[in-house]
């Protein structure tokens, strides 16, 4: 809300203008009383003047001419009080008007400072609050009224605000797209922060004015977008290359067992070993094709109608055994209502809760929570994956949905990407948020009309 700044010198002011009405006021009343005496006196002269005495007639005879002027003085100054009253009363009521259309202006611009999604805290040249809009207070996370507090109640290690007026106050110029990183539960916001002079019509510097925009959501469609850029046309680049590969690979396979037949009993140690090796080493890389294909070819869906938390049940009771096991405690929590029914390829859905649900485990080897949260909005369904395991590091999150990216000694890097591309190909959406408490896995699916 708004401090306001000219309160005082708008009470000042109609204190004056009460103070010079009364003034006129009691002029005018005491020019009244004024003709009611100079009447009283004429009426006094002229009894004396019905004297016959021929002394006072000499005296008194030239007050009737004095007391008339007299008279017409003051009904002079009367008229004029009147009419300076009059003028006073019409400035008053402009006064009022004047202030009823700055009160209305003030209200407009309230409710457009108040409609406004980003944050926007204004500061005098002293670093005192004064104003904030509601954005302010969700955005900067502020529980109590701050107008009128010092800057340095609202800002922290993380958003140096007063720094930021302060700088520009010196610097007299503005300071713009400063990032910030905020962690808040298990998800981090990147914030965005303009600090600009406010100056009034004289030109002089009279504030400071912050604006705070949270980019986080525009940072992961970006991130979204640069992906699909990197998997355009991977698709049948993996095709191509698994054909290439799986035929020289199929008869290098073949020529290796026959070779290993051939020297059975007659090969020593080394020579066993070393086919071992080859063995090995062409399973895995049987495996790195099996995934190419299989990220190749998810270009057709099985879709059936169903509900999603029959499908979290099923894929929480294969994986139940192995998080007992490593002390990890799964907890499903569902609306009070019912979940919108979803078109989706069952066995795909399943691979995708399986697969972020193993690399949570796989994040809590001594113990921890998994929690997984059901929900839906006007048309999505979505499923919440949250473990309490150290996060995704910093240098990795941009990456971790890369085909062939992975931090760890075994795998072949294609399960996310994998992931994400049977999610996009429902129409849905795979995002993530991280932090040091865990990380939250979000899948979002169009939701069925319920009949």
């Amino acid at each position: 809300m708004f401090r306001d700044r000219s309160r005082a010198p708008r009470r000042a002011m109609l204190l004056a203008m009460i103070g010079v009405l009364v003034a006129v006021v009691l002029a005018v009343a005491m020019t009244v009383w004024l003709v009611f005496e100079v009447r009283k006196e004429q009426q006094a002269i002229a009894e004396l003047l019905r004297d016959e005495s021929g002394s006072v007639n000499t005296r008194v005879s030239a007050l009737p001419a004095e007391l008339r002027i007299q008279l017409v003085f003051s009904i002079l100054v009367l008229a004029v009080l009147v009419v300076a009253a009059i003028a006073l009363l019409r400035v008053f009521l402009a006064y009022l008007a004047s202030q009823k259309s700055l009160h209305e202006v003030k209200n407009l611009s309230w409710n457009i400072f108040a409609s406004m999604d980003r944050a926007v805290v204004t500061t005098d040249c002293h670093g005192l609050i004064t104003s904030m809009n509601p954005a302010a207070y969700t955005l900067l996370h502020i529980g109590s009224e701050c107008v009128g507090q010092p800057l340095t109640d609202i800002s922290t290690n993380e958003v140096s605000l007063d720094r930021l007026s302060h700088q520009v106050l010196q610097s007299n110029n503005p300071v713009r797209d400063c990032e910030y990183s905020v962690v808040r539960g298990p998800r981090k916001h990147r914030l965005r922060i303009d600090c600009h002079l406010l100056v009034d019509t004289d030109k002089r510097v009279f504030g400071t004015a912050l604006y705070v925009r949270d980019i986080t959501d525009r940072i992961l469609v970006g991130e979204r977008i640069r992906r699909m850029e990197r998997f355009l046309g991977l698709g049948s680049l993996a095709a191509g290359l698994q054909h290439e590969i799986k035929n020289p690979l199929s008869a290098l396979s073949l020529h290796v067992q026959l070779l290993e037949e051939h020297l059975q009993g007659e090969s020593d140690a080394e020579v066993t070993e070393d086919l071992g090796v080859l063995k090995t080493e062409m399973r895995r890389i049987s495996g790195v094709l099996e995934s190419f294909q299989d990220f190749a070819t998810l270009d057709t869906l099985n879709r059936s109608v169903t509900g999603i938390a029959q499908i979290v049940r099923r894929t929480v009771r294969l994986v139940r055994p192995q998080a007992e096991g490593q002390n990890v405690q799964i907890a499903v929590a569902t609306p009070t209502g019912e979940l919108p029914p979803v078109s989706v390829d069952v066995a795909k859905l399943e691979q995708v809760l399986l697969n972020i649900i193993l690399n949570a485990l796989e994040e809590m080897p001594t113990g921890g929570q998994l929690k997984i949260h059901l929900g839906h909005d006007e048309d999505t369904a979505w499923i919440e994956i949250t473990d309490t395991g150290p996060g995704i590091p910093e240098k990795v999150q941009p990456r971790i949905f890369d085909p062939y990216f992975t931090t760890k000694s075994e795998g072949s890097g294609m399960g996310l990407a994998v992931c994400e591309k049977i999610i996009q190909q429902h129409s849905g959406q795979l995002d993530f948020d991280t932090g040091p408490n865990g990380t939250t896995f979000r899948l979002s699916l169009p939701a069925e009309p319920v009949s």
